[in-house]
């Protein structure tokens, strides 16, 4: 234990002194004079031409929608050049800390590290921080972009990195300090854990350096949560075959929740995994920049005076009215997009074509001669702004394999799963049931099994807006997969399992057909469907809603009854977090009976099949 206690201060100490002289050098190097990013005096910018190509409206009047695109080509405006920018500033420690949790106590904070007459940024003794904005913060736009600084000033100094690395080495030599209080145990299987501990330390460490690669992919999301997990996934192969390092943004704001702010993506995903697993860095937007998560009600109408200009290429999505795709996003982090206009060479192919636009239009500028002093690198920040639209045939064979197969759902959120099935099937003794498929493993590459539960079937059952997807004069029931013909495939699932489960009793010398008896599999089902006559289908056919209302009440306070099980989720966790638990209970069913037009049902089946080997199945009307 001493010499792991003696590893740990030293490599500390390395790493502070690493880290500090690498900020200096480059504080030094990049910051003294104005900053100069793609203003390179030899590229000329010209702006996408012809009919290939989006148009490139004024910031000012950008709108998007979903469906439709304004055909008017707005004038091109010119590239804009960023504002000068001093050196960022790198808040000090107060003499004495504000100690108000003991060490592993995550629920409060360790210490406060910066504080203003605008924000304080609190660190809590699990590594993390928050920044928290006062009303002052919302009155005085300039002071306020003063006091979050510039995202180009933090992606190029790494300052983020070095809170992360210097926080991780914290947290473990609390942790060792603590056991060695608790006194040193010697054994073999001791120094195996010890190691095992040593290597996920090593690990972590390894991850965060590979995120410092210095050249940036970023993007814009677009549409609803699944199809920004699509757009994820394509910028993901574009940052892996750039080698650089993806700047990912929240799940942002939509049609379907409409509020000020999105949750990170490691609020559900193990994005640690994920790195180790494909390759890919990658970086969240809520490290970089530390931006109000609620506002007051009407900053929502001046928030671009607090904001700054996030230069990005336009590929699609830009420029088309209603939708305002991007809106929610730009707002939570105080962003203006401002379009990047490319060379006339890089114009000549489709900025939907995914081999076009990572070796043409987002390839790196020529240098000839290295970076002088003042100067920033022309190549570290590339955006494109909407990843979504990319297609071809390499394309989508790799989102798949590459990506969204290694993006995992982290155990917290499959741990919530596990209590919804607790609540609606019953926990099952695993001793009692070795054969119970749940009760192993979910796959190869888990550490950890989920907790037991009888098999079941998942229907999703996709509602509301996918009626608009019917043609024109077509109606709803001959384009929309109707209840009945679940109910069909359901019945044929069951027929199948009979089968199989006869031939099995058979084998075994369990007496005679007419001794079999077959246990049908419960039936849950996932849905937006409001009509009552719908989810009276539902209710007939013996199948569980997945509620995730409230129970209701009288004037009295009695509870109103309710055919469903009220599981109180969105009430309790916030919009988020009831449309994540139905994508991970669509992996964990058995049997999955998905939408073939559904983005969720599509991504359900993927994972089901890829993680779990569950039977999935993709229905069309």
């Amino acid at each position: 234990m001493g010499n792991r206690n003696s590893r740990y201060a030293t490599t500390k100490a390395a790493l502070v002194v690493s880290m500090s002289f690498m900020m200096l050098v480059i504080i030094h190097t990049n910051y003294s004079a104005d900053f100069t990013q793609y203003t390179d005096s030899n590229i000329e910018t010209t702006p996408l031409h012809g009919n290939d190509q989006p148009p490139v409206p004024k910031p000012e009047t950008t709108t998007t929608n979903t469906s439709t695109t304004t055909s008017a080509t707005p004038t091109p405006t010119p590239t804009p050049t960023p504002t000068p920018v001093s050196p960022p500033k790198i808040p000090t420690l107060p003499k004495e800390p504000i100690k108000t949790n003991k060490p592993g106590d995550t629920s409060g904070p360790l210490n406060i590290i910066y504080d203003s007459e605008l924000s304080t940024v609190i660190q809590y003794d699990n590594g993390t921080q928050s920044r928290i904005f006062k009303p002052a913060f919302f009155k005085n736009p300039k002071a306020a972009k003063k006091e979050l600084g510039s995202f180009m000033e933090t992606l190029a100094t790494k300052s983020w990195l070095v809170q992360e690395l210097l926080a991780e080495l914290d947290i473990e030599e609390n942790k060792n300090k603590e056991e060695g209080d608790e006194g040193e145990e010697e054994g073999e299987e001791e120094e195996e854990e010890e190691e095992e501990e040593d290597d996920e330390h090593d690990r972590k460490i390894s991850l965060n350096a590979g995120a410092s690669s210095g050249r940036y992919f970023a993007y814009l999301p677009m549409g609803g949560g699944n199809n920004q997990f699509i757009s994820l996934e394509k910028a993901s192969i574009i940052a892996k075959d750039l080698n650089r390092t993806l700047l990912l943004p929240p799940i942002s704001p939509n049609s379907h929740i409409r509020v000020w702010a999105g949750p990170r993506y490691s609020e559900f995903y193990d994005l640690d995994t994920f790195m180790e697993k494909s390759g890919i860095s990658v970086v969240e937007w809520h490290d970089v920049k530390q931006a109000p998560e609620s506002v007051p009600e009407n900053f929502s109408h001046h928030w671009e005076e607090f904001s700054e200009a996030l230069p990005c290429i336009p590929n699609g999505g830009i420029g088309a009215p209603n939708t305002k795709l991007y809106d929610k996003f730009r707002q939570q982090f105080l962003l203006k997009y401002e379009p990047v206009i490319i060379p006339a060479d890089r114009t000549k192919g489709k900025a939907t074509d995914f081999r076009f636009a990572r070796d043409v239009i987002l390839k790196d500028i020529p240098t000839t001669t290295p970076s002088t002093q003042g100067e920033v690198d022309p190549n570290m920040w590339r955006c494109l702004t909407c990843p979504y639209f990319l297609g071809g045939d390499e394309l989508n064979g790799r989102v798949w394999d590459e990506v969204g197969v290694h993006l995992r759902f982290n155990d917290k959120i499959e741990a919530m799963a596990d209590d919804i099935l607790d609540v609606l099937l019953g926990p099952v003794d695993a001793a009692a049931n070795n054969k119970n498929k749940n009760a192993e493993v979910s796959s190869a590459e888990s550490k950890k099994p989920f907790r037991p539960h009888p098999e079941f079937i998942i229907v999703h059952l996709r509602r509301g807006d996918i009626t608009t997807k019917c043609p024109v004069g077509v109606d709803e029931k001959d384009c929309v997969v109707q209840i009945e013909a679940i109910a069909d495939k359901v019945d044929e699932i069951e027929r199948e399992r009979r089968i199989a489960a006869l031939k099995e009793h058979k084998k075994g010398n369990n007496g005679d057909e007419s001794e079999f008896v077959h246990k049908r599999l419960p039936v849950l089902v996932a849905t937006n469907e409001k009509r009552e006559e719908e989810l009276e289908k539902i209710e007939t056919l013996g199948w569980i809603l997945l509620d995730h209302g409230d129970e209701m009440t009288d004037e009295k306070g009695n509870i109103i009854p309710s055919k469903t099980k009220k599981l109180g989720t969105e009430s309790k966790l916030g919009p988020w977090v009831p449309p994540m638990l139905d994508a991970v209970l669509l992996t964990r069913g058995n049997y999955l009976i998905g939408m073939a037009k559904s983005r969720m049902s599509i991504l359900g089946a993927q994972r089901g099949k890829a993680w779990h080997g569950h039977h999935t199945v993709l229905m069309s009307a």
